[in-house]
C-alpha cells in the first residue's frame, strides 16, 4: 500500500464549470486595485458537502476534503488573466503539467490553465470567481483584503451550482522578482494538530508529522545540482500504530525520521511564477519502520521577500497522491548550529613553526557536506592532514535522540611551515571548507563555501 507522507485531503465535488468572459471594465461602484496587477498566490482548503451516507466511515458519514493551491494572475482591473494551479477533487489531483508522472506547477500563469474575475467595494469587501481548467472547476468566493491590500481572504458562495461546498481561500501577494537562490535555503513546515484539514491520514489514526524541517541546497560534488533533506518529527498514538503495525507498540512514541530530497522541476528566473516540485525519500536512521519510503511535493512562494510558502504533497513512492496535503513554509535556520574556528599561528624562538588544531561541529540533523579544505592568501601555512576531517566528504547528521548533547566532531590541523610568517612578516587570509552546505557559526558563507579567519605571525 502506498503511504502519502503528510495527510491525505481526499477530494469529492462536482463544480459548475462556467465561462467567464472578461470585464471590459470594473462593475460600476467596484474596484480592481486591491488584487493589484501582478501574481498573487492562492490556497483553498475545505470539505465536501456531507451527504449524510455512511461510506466508508460507519456509521457516521465523514466529509472529505478538497483543496487547491498555486499562483494567480491579476491585471488590477477586475481580471484574472492565468494561472498555475494545482487541485484534488473526487479522490484526483488535477494540475497544468506533470513531472515524472507526477501532478505538477507549469511554471507559467498561463490564460490556459486559470481564468476568473474579482471586484471591490469601498470598504476593500468583494468577490473572486476562479474557473481551473485542469480540474473543471469553478469557484467563487466572498473575500475581504486585509489592511494594505497584500492578502486577502474569506469563504465559498453559492455561485449557480446545485450545491455550495465549505471551501476557505487565502491570498497572499508575491514578490515578482524570482531567483534560484531564493529556494537554496533552509525552511520549516508546521502542520496544524488535524494535519491542514482532517481530510484523512494516509499513515493511520494517531501518526500525525506534527513538524517537518527542510532545508534545500546546491549538491557540493557537482557545485550545479539542487538537494536537500531534513527531519520529520512524528506522533505516534502513545507509542501504537493501527496502520503500520497493526497491534504493535513502536518506540520511542514520538518517532524521528530523516529523508532526502532531490529537485525534479525548478521553475524559477524571469518570466516564471516561482513554483517547483521536489521528490524525497525518508532514510533509514533512527530504526525507521518507514524507511524506503518516498514522496513528491509541490510549492510555490509569497512574501515581499520570497520568505515564505506553500508546499503540499502531489506524489508517493512514483504515483499521483489521492489528494492534497497543503502546509505552511517558513525560511528558518534548521535545529542546531554548526561550528568552526578562526585558526593564528603565533611564532616563537622556541616554536619557529607552530601549528593548531581546531575542531569542526555539526548541530545540524542533515549531514555537513564539503568538497575540499582550501587555504587562502597565507602561502607559508598548510593543511597537514592529520586531522580527523577529511580532505573531502562530509560530518555525520547530529541524532538528538540517540547521542542527547553530543555532536558530531572532527578535527583540522594547520602547520606553519614556510619561513615568511617566522621571519616577522604577518600574512593574513582565510581557510575555507569548499563546498559546505550550511551555516556556520564563526564562518562566513560565499559563493563557493565557508570561510574562516587564518593568521600567521
Amino acid at each position: 500500500m502506498k503511504r502519502n507522507l503528510l495527510l491525505t485531503v481526499a477530494a469529492a465535488g462536482l463544480w459548475l464549470l462556467a465561462s467567464a468572459p472578461a470585464f471590459a471594465t470594473c462593475p460600476a461602484g467596484l474596484s480592481g486595485t486591491q488584487l493589484a496587477a501582478g501574481l498573487w498566490t492562492i490556497k483553498i482548503e475545505g470539505f465536501a458537502t456531507d451527504n449524510a451516507t455512511c461510506g466508508t466511515s460507519c456509521p457516521d458519514p465523514t466529509p472529505v476534503g478538497e483543496g487547491c493551491f498555486g499562483v494567480i494572475q491579476s491585471d488590477g482591473a477586475c481580471d484574472i488573466t492565468g494561472g498555475d494551479v494545482i487541485c484534488a477533487f473526487n479522490n484526483t489531483i488535477s494540475s497544468p503539467t506533470t513531472v515524472s508522472g507526477i501532478p505538477a506547477f507549469g511554471g507559467t500563469a498561463s490564460p490556459s490553465h486559470d481564468v476568473g474575475q474579482y471586484s471591490f467595494n469601498s470598504n476593500n469587501t468583494g468577490s473572486l470567481t476562479l474557473i481551473d481548467t485542469p480540474s473543471g472547476k469553478t469557484l467563487s468566493f466572498g473575500v475581504v483584503a486585509a489592511l494594505g491590500n497584500a492578502s486577502m481572504s474569506g469563504a465559498s458562495i453559492y455561485s449557480g451550482s446545485s450545491f455550495a461546498d465549505p471551501l476557505i481561500l487565502t491570498i497572499q501577494k508575491r514578490d515578482q522578482t524570482i531567483s534560484e537562490s531564493q529556494f537554496e535555503s533552509a525552511s520549516s513546515v508546521t502542520f496544524d494538530p488535524a494535519g491542514g484539514s482532517a481530510g484523512g491520514n494516509g499513515l493511520g489514526r494517531g501518526f500525525d508529522a506534527i513538524a517537518v524541517a527542510n532545508e534545500q541546497h546546491l549538491d557540493p560534488e557537482t557545485g550545479t545540482t539542487l538537494e536537500g533533506g531534513g527531519t520529520i518529527f512524528f506522533n505516534v498514538d502513545g507509542g501504537y500504530d493501527s496502520d503500520i503495525a497493526p497491534g504493535v507498540k513502536l518506540l520511542p512514541s514520538s518517532l524521528i525520521v530523516d529523508f532526502h530530497t532531490t529537485v525534479l522541476q525548478d521553475n524559477t528566473g524571469a518570466g516564471q511564477d516561482g513554483t517547483e516540485l521536489t521528490s524525497a525519500a525518508l532514510n533509514g536512521d533512527y530504526s525507521d519502520p518507514l524507511s524506503g519510503a518516498a514522496f513528491q511535493t509541490a510549492a510555490v512562494l509569497y512574501g515581499a521577500t520570497n520568505s515564505s510558502a506553500y508546499v503540499a504533497t502531489t506524489g508517493s513512492a512514483g504515483a499521483p497522491a489521492h489528494g492534497l496535503a497543503i502546509a505552511n513554509s517558513t525560511k528558518a535556520i534548521m535545529a542546531g548550529s554548526d561550528t568552526g574556528a578562526g585558526v593564528i599561528l603565533v611564532a616563537s624562538a622556541s616554536n619557529p613553526h607552530p601549528s593548531k588544531t581546531i575542531t569542526i561541529t555539526n548541530g545540524s540533523t542533515e549531514p555537513l557536506d564539503w568538497t575540499a579544505i582550501q587555504i587562502n592568501g597565507v602561502a607559508d601555512v598548510t593543511n597537514t592532514g592529520t586531522g580527523t576531517c577529511p580532505s573531502a566528504g562530509d560530518l555525520p547528521a547530529w541524532n538528538p535522540v540517540a547521542t542527547g548533547a553530543t555532536k558530531p566532531t572532527c578535527t583540522i590541523t594547520f602547520q606553519d611551515s614556510g619561513t615568511t610568517c617566522t621571519s616577522g612578516s604577518p600574512e593574513t587570509g582565510t581557510w575555507e571548507l569548499v563546498g559546505a552546505d550550511h551555516a556556520m557559526i564563526t564562518g562566513t558563507p560565499n559563493g563557493t563555501g565557508v570561510t574562516f579567519s587564518l593568521k600567521c605571525e
